[in-house]
């Protein structure tokens, strides 16, 4: 029976719960009813999360041991190499440098894993002081090792041992303290717990023996025999290596390999990395024990120490290299763990959500079913709303991007100079923007816009042209582009240009769009490029003349050399003629005339006078055939004159007239020009012509091009240091593009031309020479370009020649 008050209790509390909406009363029910479960879900999680952690605080000892175990490694074979130092092996200093600096690597690893997680392993003064290690924070340790290092040299042998071993007890301190505080010493699993227990303790131990054995073995091979100490103490050594170490290695190792599918899956590496690993172990291993032994049962070991020393060596980085496996296999064994445990919780997570998805849509069906009509209404409400709001933001949104595409849109054309318009045709109407009206000087406020009035800015002679062209685009329904001039308002006439499409709805033509650019500076420029154009080529012919005038003198005044050579061989011959004589033997007979057979025949001057008249006779002879002689030359050159006048008042008619000729031909005309300059300088010119069909070009084009690119070879060859000059004037057809053109190459071995100044060759104004004018090769390959051809330029640099090649086209007409 109720207490008064308690009855009291039980009545506020009946009210006040019928006082509950029907709603309110589900929502309570459900929740004393999800309660429960949630704090049996929360203990169950929280027990999964523990263990999850337990394995990842595992996982930190195992990440953490990494350097450690390396710094095991290293450490013993650094001693080993400083006693061969100390005892006089000068090529072990290097080697033991090298050891040094992977040393101090494995420190800066070691450091940089104690800032990342030495504070989750009580790597701190707190958490060593707690278990009497204050000496081993990596600090501590790092400095000992450094000061072991610039000492290493100078210490004594047993001074180094026991430094070393004072090092490596810190490290395997530091091993066993990262196993005590990471719960590696407390795995559950067995699998993982004998690989922890083989590279945590085992391992390491074994790697420590194997050092101390090795060290003290070099020793005792050093002496003539194995002192009864020495037997004992190796005795001890070889039964720990055996049976502390090997023996448990094996043993925790298989029991591993057997226990690992008992746990959480199968690890999908331990079972193939493992066992080789360990083979090697057991194999390099019981060879160290056994030579080991023989300190043991021999007076003097029949051993040397470096078989002894490559013995242990290898048992060593077997160990290291079981250590290496079996510390990833733990790694993945650990993973496998989290993994499970993190699947567990997830499941326990979604079967516990389900439960209470499905406790909350049983509730909230039966509150739907009570007050869904009015939920609905009011969802009902609140979504017009919201629609609404929406639809007034969107609209706003699209007002503001409609002003910013319009504002970008007339900045575009003004900078553009491009106005748009639009003719509707049934209301003649026309919108144009505001550059279009800038265009024409109107107003951009200006709304009486119609068709007619637009072609009034068109000039009359021009206005028809225009009428026609926009009528016959809406008969044709395509696009239309044209240039027409315009008058502004203020007068100004200007140059633009029209383009645009018309608009079809619904198959009918309803209007037309389009632009108005003002082309008018670009029509000036383009006048003012034609006529400096004209002027260029007017002065490039002028120039070319130039040049072909320049070869006629300089060919003639050779030529006149040899005239005055000749002369002046002619004279010199008649001055020392002998013909003088003649009149002296003339007089002689006149003289004795009266008798002269007497005198011929008995006077003693009378007597060699027939011969003095035959060697007379012989010598004029002689003398009339080298005065014929230079009288044929002086003809020649008279003649080679008259053929070079011919030749330059042949090329200087009015050029422009486009015929097929011949490019040898051609080719010869301009190397007659230079002829004198090549045999000045003494330059070799080699001629190579193929047979090739004719060009259809300009005459004088290409005599003013090859005269040119010739003097320049010319030129490019007598600067030259080389003793032997040489031009190759090259006459070829040649493919581009699928069409044959004849190539004319000029090579030389002269200056050559620089890579920098290659790009640059035919620019206007370019030029290398001291006293040259940079317009020769540009004017060369323009004129090269207006027929259709090219001239291009190829050097391999300084020193190294270039070649000038010039194309032509060949005559269509002609027999190819």
């Amino acid at each position: 029976m109720l207490s008064p008050f308690a009855e009291e209790d039980d009545r506020r509390m009946k009210k006040w719960f019928s006082n509950l909406k029907v709603s309110q009363k589900l929502a309570l029910i459900s929740i004393f009813f999800v309660l429960p479960d949630s704090v049996m879900l929360y203990l169950f999680i929280t027990a999964i999360n523990d263990s999850i952690t337990f394995a990842r605080m595992e996982a930190k000892g195992n990440q953490y041991q990494r350097p450690l175990e390396e710094l095991l490694e290293l450490i013993p074979e650094h001693r080993q190499l400083a006693q061969r130092v100390g005892s006089g092996d000068t090529g072990a200093r290097v080697a033991m440098s090298r050891k040094a600096a992977q040393i101090d690597a494995a420190f800066y690893e070691l450091a940089h894993v104690d800032a990342q997680i030495g504070v989750d392993l009580q790597f701190t003064n707190e958490g060593l002081a707690k278990r009497h290690r204050e000496n081993y924070r990596v600090q501590t340790v790092r400095a000992d090792w450094q000061q072991l290092r610039d000492q290493a040299t100078k210490l004594s042998a047993d001074e180094s041992a026991r430094r070393h071993l004072d090092l490596i007890a810190a490290i395997r301190t530091m091993i066993t303290h990262a196993g005590d505080t990471s719960n590696l010493i407390l795995d559950p699993d067995l699998d993982s717990y004998y690989l922890m227990d083989t590279t945590l303790l085992a391992l390491p131990q074994t790697q420590d023996r194997m050092a101390a054995v090795m060290a003290d073995g070099e020793k005792a091979l050093e002496q003539p025999y194995v002192t009864p100490q020495d037997r004992q103490q190796f005795a001890i050594y070889a039964n720990l290596l055996q049976e502390a170490d090997l023996d448990r290695v094996v043993s925790s190792v298989k029991t591993a390999l057997l226990e690992d599918p008992n746990f959480y899956g199968v690890s999908p590496t331990l079972q193939q990395r493992v066992p080789p690993a360990l083979e090697e172990y057991i194999e390099a291993t019981e060879r160290f024990i056994k030579l080991t032994k023989r300190f043991v049962y021999l007076d003097k070991v029949d051993v040397t120490a470096e078989e002894y020393f490559e013995a242990g060596t290898k048992a060593r980085a077997a160990s290291f290299n079981l250590w290496r496996i079996a510390d990833e296999e733990v790694d993945t064994l650990l993973h496998l763990r989290i993994e499970s445990y993190q699947h567990r919780r997830a499941r326990s997570l979604l079967v516990a959500g389900c439960a209470l998805l499905a406790a909350v849509g049983f509730v909230t069906f039966i509150t739907r079913s009570i007050s869904g009509p009015l939920t609905q209404q009011a969802a009902a409400l609140r979504k017009a709303n919201d629609t609404l709001q929406d639809e007034i933001a969107e609209r706003r949104r699209a007002e503001e991007e409609l002003r910013h595409s319009e504002a970008l849109l007339a900045a575009a054309q003004r900078i553009a100079q491009i106005g748009s318009w639009e003719w509707d045709i049934e209301t003649n109407k026309m919108i144009w923007s505001e550059e279009n009206c800038h265009i024409h000087g109107l107003d951009p406020k200006d709304d009486e816009l119609s068709y007619m009035r637009s072609m009034e800015f068109i000039p009359a002679d021009e206005r028809a042209l225009c009428d026609a062209t926009f009528k016959k685009a809406l008969t044709d329904q395509k696009p239309f582009s044209f240039v027409h001039r315009i008058v502004r308002n203020d007068g100004e006439s200007r140059i633009t240009h029209q383009r645009g499409d018309v608009i079809v709805t619904a198959g009918k033509v309803t209007g037309m769009f389009g632009t108005t650019q003002d082309i008018t500076e670009r029509k000036l420029a383009e006048e003012e490029l034609a006529k400096m154009h004209k002027n260029l080529l007017e002065v490039s012919r002028q120039a070319g003349m130039a040049e072909v005038a320049t070869g006629v003198l300089h060919n003639v005044g050779n030529v006149l050399n040899s005239v005055n050579v000749s002369a002046m061989l002619i004279s010199d011959r008649l001055s020392k003629s002998r013909v003088a004589h003649l009149s002296n033997v003339s007089a002689t007979l006149k003289a004795n005339s009266g008798d002269l057979a007497k005198f011929l025949t008995a006077n003693p001057k009378g007597k060699k006078l027939p011969s003095f008249i035959e060697s007379l006779a012989e010598r004029l002879t002689v003398e009339q055939k080298e005065v014929m002689t230079e009288v044929e030359g002086l003809a020649k050159n008279i003649a080679h004159i008259k053929e070079i006048v011919a030749m330059q008042q042949n090329y200087a008619k009015i050029s422009g007239v486009i015929e097929p000729l011949s490019a040898a031909e051609l080719v010869e005309d301009a190397l007659e020009l230079n002829s004198a300059a090549f045999e000045r300088h003494k330059i070799e010119l080699v001629r190579e012509f193929a047979n090739v069909p004719p060009v259809l070009v300009d005459k004088h084009k290409v005599l003013q091009i090859l005269i040119n690119v010739i003097r320049n070879a010319k030129y490019a060859v007598s600067e030259t240091s080389r003793r032997e000059k040489t031009v190759i004037v090259k006459v070829v057809t040649h493919g581009v593009n699928g069409q044959r053109r004849v190539q004319i190459s000029v090579c030389d071995n002269g200056v050559g031309i620089a890579a920098e100044n290659l790009a640059r060759i035919f620019a206007h104004g370019f030029t290398t020479k001291r006293d040259g004018h940079g317009f020769g090769l540009h004017s060369s390959a323009l004129a090269a370009k207006e027929m259709g051809g090219s001239l291009v330029a190829q050097s391999d640099g300084p020193d190294k020649g270039a070649t000038f090649t010039l194309e032509l086209p060949i005559d269509p007409h002609a027999d190819v």
